[in-house]
């Protein structure tokens, strides 16, 4: 049942390929094409936007009313009409409000390139992710061109006692191993849509693919990067991490929201003036003139001590937030560096097992034409040379992944630039 799904999975694949271009780019270039077509940071622009608009907001002023009191009738008699305006005044709260609108914005636009530094990351892990299964698909076709081989050799070798068995074990090894050969083209498929899923684009004429074939490949320039010391880590994280800006940024904010409760209790003020009126019997017709009024809040029955204490808890949560932040991050920076450091020994001491291996299934491969071992071994070998390969990938992986988490730590683009690399 599950090689059925594999074979489906695969023909449903490639007949989605079928219809679109597709389009072979290096890392670079796919960063790019995200981070100008991806529609989740269309949408985050678009809140940046919205985020922008809140500053004219808050530094609206209070439209004035229109106020009338006119009697009618006998009522209007010795009675003074009015009409006019009346405008209510914020005292020492327009400010406030602004400026912690701006620091709204500086959030905003923060989160934003915070968003764009994970994306970049999700792309990279992406196009490795397809880079590991082309690999997984170029080594399972190898082994199937070996298989292929062996069965041609089993066949073409003086008859001796053990010939037949000898042809017979390759016949099903070279089956088997086809089934894997399709096993691995349908991961690869699956991480190349995966890719263009996380990219999207909302291009569906186009599929994005990396331009390298494999991961055996010597000149993919991510497998040779270089890392600073970790001084130099820890002070660019403390310095440039959008974690911490973020915190820096929330203090401010939790600050004048503070201050912004305080001045809830500064009464505001209305003022109001026009023209009022009196009509009389004994005037004719009537005689009238200007009138002003003053009115003010008065903070007795609330007092916004509630609203106080809570900013003050709000800020105290955003410098805690902060201390707590740089107090972890130095430990998470510290172990991925590590992390880090050893599985570059790693993958130096694979690549010479790797070269090791395929000399030993080379040497074993001509021993068996030349009738000097069995077959047993000849496998024995081939298979021991798949694990190698496979162990080989997976320090790759780990290697890489390491980088990844370094840079998810760091918060910065600092180390995707290549002065640094």
């Amino acid at each position: 049942m599950k090689r059925l799904f594999l074979i489906l999975l695969s023909l449903a694949l490639n007949i989605n390929i079928a219809f679109s271009a597709v389009v072979n780019i290096d890392l670079d270039e796919m960063i790019q094409v995200g981070l100008i077509h991806n529609q989740d940071i269309k949408i985050k622009r678009l809140e940046l936007g919205i985020a922008e608009k809140d500053i004219k907001i808050a530094n609206r002023l209070q439209n004035p009313q229109i106020q009338s009191n006119v009697f009618v009738g006998n009522v209007a008699l010795g009675n003074c009409s009015q009409a006019g305006l009346s405008l209510p005044i914020e005292v020492l709260k327009r400010g406030l409000r602004k400026k912690t609108a701006q620091e709204k914005y500086s959030i905003k636009e923060t989160e934003l390139k915070q968003f764009e530094h994970n994306f970049k990351l999700q792309i990279m892990q992406a196009y490795f992710d397809v880079l590991y299964a082309k690999s997984v698909y170029q080594i399972q076709e190898e082994r199937l061109k070996l298989f292929k081989s062996l069965v041609q050799i089993t066949t073409d070798r003086p008859k001796h006692s053990s010939y037949e068995i000898d042809n017979l074990k390759a016949d099903i090894q070279y089956a088997t191993q086809k089934i894997a050969v399709n096993r691995a083209h349908s991961d690869m498929l699956a991480k190349q849509f995966e890719l263009n899923k996380i990219l999207n684009t909302g291009i569906e004429e186009i599929m994005y693919d990396t331009k390298e074939s494999s991961l055996l490949e010597e000149d993919w320039k991510f497998l040779s990067f270089k890392i600073p010391d970790y001084d130099f880590l820890e002070r660019t994280a403390l310095k440039y991490s959008y974690m911490i800006k973020l915190s820096e940024l929330d203090i401010n904010k939790s600050n004048l929201e503070l201050k912004q409760a305080h001045h809830q209790r500064i009464p505001d003020v209305n003022l109001a003036g026009g023209y009022a009126w009196q009509y009389h019997k004994q005037v004719n017709p009537h005689y009238g003139g200007a009138f002003i009024g003053l009115g003010m809040d008065m903070p007795i029955l609330y007092n916004f001590t509630p609203d106080i204490q809570k900013a003050e808890l709000f800020l105290k949560r955003s410098k805690a937030n902060k201390k707590a932040y740089e107090y972890q991050l130095k430990y998470e920076l510290k172990k991925d560096y590590n992390v880090f450091k050893y599985s570059a020994q790693n993958l130096e001491f694979s690549k010479e097992i790797l070269a090791d291996s395929r000399k030993i299934v080379e040497l074993s491969t001509k021993r068996y034409i030349d009738a000097k071992n069995n077959y047993s071994d000849l496998i024995v070998n081939a298979n021991a040379h798949q694990e190698v390969l496979t162990q080989y990938l997976s320090i790759i992986s780990r290697h890489f992944y390491s980088y990844l988490e370094l840079m998810q730590d760091i918060g910065h683009d600092i180390l995707i630039e290549e002065e640094v690399l």
